[in-house]
């Protein structure tokens, strides 16, 4: 980002001179200047416009303290979230980040959460955002523990002013439109304003197979140059990066074996089969490498990249309005309102089967089919396929956030001023799961028979009410199986018919609803009185907030009858009265090497109808020690209240991936000799019955259940900042800060992953009697098939189970650097700004009750350890032209434990350091109405990282759309 207003110094700092009091987030007290012991950062609204955002979403991750958990390229990862846009201070969570509007709370956008979309924030209408990390949960309340985010909006309008734009990616078929509208007007011979604001902004849906990086198949494969006589490091790899590849046991027509089928044994490839379109068979094409029983390179495999996006179409539409109006010259009413609606749509893998039984009769399997299952004694195949024409899930996700503030400020006396308003909010979410398949009804009309008595093909069930269905246990079919059953093929793509589609697949429908309710009111004196160092300030006020939080899932679903997880109704509230007090007072002064010296202190006392009372504080000095030298620190203590879904929210169906710690095949990350005490994981698993040697045949995630804890507590932070702020007097428009912070967190709310509970089960030096190997149920010896008809081979995990416990800990430290320099350029006026973060630890403990147990993440791909933004900007008549780059350290593609264990398990194991340059230019023509502008992002092109596609937490770092140029005008009046 470029720099920020001229009296604005580094790290939002402003020269006292140059500024009225104001009020700055972290504090309530108005100071003048941007005066604080907290680093506070600001940005501008010139400055957004520098970078031709039309969502702030993702033009805020950029900056090296929010972690990108939610872009709108990486939103589509969880059920429901598509399209969102959640901040993440520090990446301890978007839980943890609170997210301001004018230093109010706003309504969160997930059913059970407090965490906002900012995506519904409208982009024009931002005068400035400020972000200050850890010390604000007493000034704010609870969710501040990482730090607040305050959007400042602009608080009258005048004039009318609109700006339309459009863009497109150099490859694929990504395009984003935006316009918006501002106009506002004063009444009452200026005593009233009143303002309105319009945005649009759609952005098309594009899949990963649109670029080239979608169209790589790459997998991970035994090195054939491995040296076994020397030990794994970078030069002596394991594994390395091979295609085209990938998962050879599935594939949209149907895979089956006949005959055994072993990865590591070449004669015994040629029992794999697969279907044709026709409905006929082959051998399975092996030209190249066998990893494993799913992969390999150079054969047929199933190409998923032609089902999962890169981006999701996304359209949003919002309407906000404002009114002020003084009532005397000291008192004034105000009035926020802002009507918000967002559609999202994207495309994800269809549903799919590994062990999908076809009865020998089937109407549909052939004669020459009939003899190869005949020579080779079996009466049923074991397909394995990938649905695609079944229909495509995905999802169609339509929010609608509603917001009014109504208040009143003013001023009495000689410095007081109060503010009392109220504060309502909504979000209804309204979900529908694209070709949710009801297994049952896929299961009936697949086992299809001919009618001996007409001929003709039908569903064995509808023949035969008692028919068993062999994919389920061979329970009997329900009546609701049986209903109007359809039969049809599956061999072959595009054997699945439209009638039958229609038939077993259903757009399941999902209904929440977020309210909030806040009523506050606030008073402050910044002269309470007077001491010999100056003026002491003071703020307090009281605060009630209700939290209310509905979802109304489809029934199908929530009885687990679909593909989809089963997720049961949900709902919960609850309320807390806080109160608060927070004071600043000048202790020395025009003292040798004290200009100033002052304390800031605040506490929060609260009470809340889940968990009771909790107590908040801060306290910070602030030193002036010389005209150009400041420096500034502070110590607090924040607390989380656990969310309504955390307390409240039934144990529901969900699936994960895990990498089996007792599975011996060498491309597994988590195989048993990647261990710390490799002889104790490898006697643990023999303990489970599991052999030396054993490799997993499943590859899909597997099912657990996980839900919400009554009897949670709240989560306490301690934080601490303190840095040093230099404008030297020599350089005339410089100005620079740097801040040392480290967070801690303790009663983490967060549950033990099945990954965790797997891997500590077989490390675990008492053996395998302990609670972790509890949690985890794995297939007997002869495997098992769930009701889901889902089959596990023998020692497979087969489910988990997790629920939310304060048993965690995390911890966070670094330092960030702001440099801002403004000066005067061949006629015109330069600009600036670096913004810097070096993290020096990001520490995860499962279990907090065990200190020496902890995993550190610097330099792992969700946490490098440099993020820099460099903006530069030169302004010169009715020109304009910026020049951003945006920079990501070099990491880790495994996390540094597993790496320390075995440097060599993998190439690459490390990720290059990108930089990414964007470019603006802007004309204004003559007048000042009419202004036009041309962007370009990713300007050199630059790809993720390998077979990195920027569709999770960390792999979002990095830009998957590629060169994108846009276009724009802007007229006001």
């Amino acid at each position: 980002m470029t720099a920020a207003a001229p009296a604005h110094a580094s790290g939002g700092e402003a020269a006292v001179t140059d500024l009225d009091k104001v009020t700055v987030t972290g504090s309530r007290i108005a100071r003048t200047g941007f005066v604080t012991p907290s680093p506070v950062s600001a940005f501008t609204a010139e400055e957004i416009r520098a970078t031709g955002a039309t969502n702030i979403g993702d033009l805020m991750v950029r900056l090296p303290g929010l972690t990108p958990s939610y872009t709108l390229g990486n939103s589509t990862r969880s059920i429901g979230t598509a399209g969102l846009g959640l901040l993440d201070l520090r990446g301890m969570g978007s839980s943890r980040t609170l997210v301001l509007i004018n230093g109010r709370r706003h309504v969160g956008a997930i059913s059970g959460s407090t965490s906002v979309d900012v995506n519904t924030i409208p982009v024009e209408w931002i005068e400035r955002i400020e972000i200050i990390s850890g010390g604000a949960s007493a000034v704010y309340g609870a969710d501040a523990v990482a730090g607040v985010v305050n959007y400042i909006l602009k608080s009258n309008y005048e004039g009318m002013e609109t700006r339309a734009q459009t863009g497109l990616a150099s490859e694929g078929n990504f395009k984003r439109n935006f316009a918006s509208a501002s106009m506002g007007k004063n009444f009452a011979d200026d005593r009233g304003n009143v303002a309105l604001a319009l945005e649009y902004s759609k952005q098309d849906r594009t899949i990963r197979s649109n670029r080239a990086i979608g169209r790589e198949f790459l997998v991970s494969v035994p090195n054939p140059n491995y040296d076994p006589n020397k030990p794994p490091s970078p030069n002596n790899p394991q594994t390395v990066i091979s295609g085209p590849g990938g998962n050879h046991s599935i594939s949209p027509g149907g895979t089956f074996n006949l005959g055994r089928f072993d990865f590591r044994d070449p004669a015994s490839w040629g029992n794999r089969y697969q279907f044709n379109p026709d409905g006929s068979f082959r051998s399975q094409r092996y030209d190249g490498t066998v990893i494993s029983n799913t992969g390999c390179v150079d054969c047929d495999f199933v190409d998923l990249n032609s089902v999962a996006d890169l981006q999701p179409e996304f359209t949003r539409k919002s309407v906000n309005a404002l009114l002020n109006f003084d009532l005397t010259e000291n008192h004034r009413l105000y009035f926020e309102g802002k009507y918000s609606r967002s559609i999202s749509n994207f495309r994800s893998q269809p549903a799919f089967d590994q062990s999908l039984r076809i009865l020998k009769d089937n109407a549909f399997i052939s004669p020459e089919l009939v003899s190869l299952m005949a020579a080779n004694n079996t009466s049923q195949l074991s397909l394995s396929r990938f649905n695609v024409d079944a229909g495509q899930r995905g999802e169609h996700v339509d929010r609608t956030t509603q917001r009014a503030v109504v208040g009143i400020e003013g001023h009495f006396g000689e410095d007081w001023s109060y503010d009392i308003h109220g504060n309502w909010g909504q979000n209804e979410v309204k979900r529908w799961n694209l070709n949710n398949r009801i297994n049952e009804r896929w299961q009936a009309g697949l086992d299809a028979v001919v009618d001996p008595a007409t001929g003709q093909i039908t569903c064995r069930t509808t023949l035969d009410p008692n028919a068993t269905n062999p994919n389920n246990r061979n329970y009997v079919y329900s009546a609701f199986a049986r209903e109007g059953c359809i039969p049809f093929s599956v061999f072959g793509h595009g054997a699945v018919n439209q009638q039958a589609r229609n038939w077993f697949n259903v757009d399941s429908f999902n209904f929440s609803r977020l309210q909030q309710s806040v009523f506050s009111a606030s008073l402050s004196n910044g002269a309470l009185f007077s001491m010999p160092a100056g003026d002491v300030g003071i703020a307090t006020g009281v605060e009630y907030r209700r939290e209310k939080s509905r979802e109304i899932t489809d029934p199908l679903a929530a009885q687990g009858l679909t593909f989809l997880n089963a997720i049961p109704d949900s709902k919960g509230k609850y309320d807390v009265r806080e109160m608060f007090l927070e004071t600043t007072l000048p202790l020395l002064a025009d003292l040798p090497g004290i200009t100033l010296l002052t304390l800031d202190a605040a506490g929060r006392w609260s009470d809340y109808s889940s968990i009771g009372k909790t107590t908040t504080w801060k306290a910070g000095l602030d030193w002036t020690i010389t005209r150009a030298l400041r420096a500034r620190g502070t110590l607090s203590q924040a607390v989380r209240a656990p969310s309504i879904g955390e307390l409240y929210k039934l144990q529901s169906e969900n699936f994960a991936f895990i990498n089996d710690p007792c599975d011996y095949l060498p491309t597994n990350s988590n195989r048993p000799d990647t261990a710390e005490d490799v002889a104790l994981r490898q006697a643990n698993c023999t303990a489970l019955g599991i052999p030396v040697g054993w490799i997993d045949t499943y590859s899909a995630s597997r099912p657990g259940v996980s839900g919400g804890n009554p009897d949670l507590k709240q989560e306490r932070a301690r934080s601490l900042t303190y840095g040093l702020v230099w404008q030297p007097e020599f350089i005339p428009g410089f100005g620079m800060s740097i801040d040392y912070w480290r967070i801690n967190l303790t009663d983490a709310i967060g549950t033990v992953s099945g990954q965790t509970n797997a891997t500590r089960c077989v490390d675990s030096p008492g053996g395998i009697a302990n609670a972790f190997c509890g949690f985890i149920d794995r297939a007997p010896a002869g495997g098992i098939t769930d009701d889901g008809g889902r089959s596990y081979p023998a020692h497979s995990i087969s489910h988990w189970r997790a629920l939310n416990e304060n048993l965690a800990r995390s911890q966070r430290i670094g330092v960030d650097l702001e440099m801002d320099y403004r000066f005067q350029m061949a006629g015109g006026d330069a600009g600036l700004r670096l913004i810097g973060s070096r993290l020096i630890q990001s520490r995860e403990w499962q279990f907090q009750d065990f200190p020496s147990e902890y995993k550190e993440y610097v330099t792992y791909v969700t946490n490098p350890r440099w993020r820099a933004n460099l903006g530069s900007k030169y302004t010169r008549n009715d020109w304009l032209v910026s020049w951003d780059m945006n920079y990501v350290d070099g990491n880790l593609r495994v996390a540094p434990q597993s790496y320390n264990s075995n440097p060599g398990q993998a190439s690459p194991i490390r990720n290059g350091s990108y930089t990414y340059h964007n470019f603006k230019l802007g004309y204004t023509f003559p007048g000042g109405r009419l202004g036009t502008y041309i962007g370009i992002d990713n300007a050199f092109d630059k790809d993720p990282p390998l077979n990195y596609f920027g569709s999770d937490t960390g792999s979002a770092l990095y830009d998957n759309i590629g060169r994108y140029m846009y276009l724009g005008i802007t007229y006001k009046r």
